[in-house]
């Protein structure tokens, strides 16, 4: 089993996603931790007690993360209407009989990669904060990850929470910028919105979620409806983002990679948080740029089956 670490913001397809994680048997989560995004980074951690109390996994420590931006940023605000006031379609779920762990979010990381040089994965699925901060603290933190997979950016799709910033690099793209420029001991997975906003589920998924077939299904179908209702397309499919980066872990072949230079804007204009991909062929090297490897494009027809299984089908 591969040990990974997901930091997230639960939100409604952090949901599903983490329910891929928990109940994977190629995956094995050794921890939690959390960040604003979708929604505060309290209520983030609430919700991700809430899903590994309902996934028969209290062992999984949560610590809690960022509650802001490390700079300055396009977006601050929570998209409710997307996720709903609690961040999970307002499904009204009570608090898991969990509590956080005491060791901040970017202490944790540090102290479980430290621990196993070389050996752990970390999965980001909201804004690169606690990264940013454990990378602030301890540079030669990255050579230690075994790989990174970072849910961000946009290399043609444009942006979803402005015209030019994907939602995760909206909220912190100072963020994205540091980890860009780590010395990671090999290049890490962007997935963005070119490979995620292919990836959806059909009407046929959420149906399927809809017959309460499996632990994972009962729990996501309320916020998956809500979630769907808000950003669904005119064909019934949803961007269901964080799944394809859990996903991609155990199933590299779900996405077409290209290793390509990356860049993000920082400087606060109308491109401000949009991720700049250099794309000529013959080209020196560009300042600012960091080669990572870019998911060009998803097989959806392996992206649905996933969730097919997951949700019982």
């Amino acid at each position: 089993m591969l040990p990974v670490v997901i930091d997230t913001d639960p939100g409604v397809d952090d949901a599903v996603a983490l329910w891929w994680a928990l109940t994977s048997s190629a995956l094995d989560v050794v921890a939690l931790t959390t960040v604003h995004g979708n929604v505060d980074v309290d209520l983030a951690a609430a919700n991700a007690l809430r899903i590994v109390h309902a996934a028969g996994r209290p062992d999984i420590p949560v610590a809690v993360g960022e509650a802001g931006p490390v700079g300055p940023a396009p977006v601050t605000g929570f998209p409710l209407w997307i996720h709903g006031a609690d961040g999970l379609g307002e499904i009204g779920l009570p608090p898991a009989p969990l509590a956080p762990v005491d060791e901040p979010a970017r202490a944790l990381l540090r102290r479980l990669v430290d621990a196993r040089p070389g050996e752990l994965t970390v999965v980001t699925l909201g804004p690169l904060s606690n990264i940013a901060r454990v990378l602030a603290e301890d540079p030669s933190w990255a050579s230690r990850v075994r790989g990174l997979v970072a849910l961000a950016g946009s290399v043609g799709a444009g942006g979803n929470a402005t015209a030019a910033a994907e939602a995760n690099v909206a909220h912190d793209p100072i963020a994205l910028a540091t980890v860009l420029g780590a010395a990671w001991s090999a290049p890490p997975l962007l997935i963005g919105l070119d490979a995620t906003h292919e990836a959806t589920l059909s009407s046929a998924e959420v149906a399927l979620c809809g017959e309460h077939r499996t632990p994972a299904a009962t729990f996501c179908d309320g916020p998956l409806r809500f979630y769907r209702n808000a950003v669904g397309g005119p064909t019934g499919e949803v961007a269901c983002h964080d799944l394809l980066a859990v996903l991609a872990l155990e199933d590299p072949d779900v996405v077409q990679v290209e290793e390509l230079p990356v860049a993000v804007d920082t400087a606060g204009g109308a491109a401000w948080g949009a991720t700049v991909v250099d794309r000529r062929r013959v080209a020196p090297a560009t300042e600012g740029f960091s080669r990572w490897c870019v998911a060009r494009h998803a097989d959806a027809n392996r992206y649905r089956a996933a969730a097919r299984q997951l949700f019982g089908g």
